[in-house]
């Protein structure tokens, strides 16, 4: 799911946001497909009505 459809759905409950962090990969982590150098966590908040 993106990011805006979870917003969609998580504001029909009460009050969201949303906080982030990005983080570089480790180095182990090289030999994927996907080869990126950072990767991002999202932290999504809900304060149900």
């Amino acid at each position: 799911m993106s990011v805006d459809q979870i917003r969609n759905l998580m504001q029909k409950y009460g009050k969201y946001d949303l906080s982030y962090k990005e983080y570089q990969r480790f180095k182990a982590d090289t030999k994927r497909t996907a080869n990126q150098d950072k990767t991002t966590e999202f932290l999504h908040i809900l304060e149900k009505k």
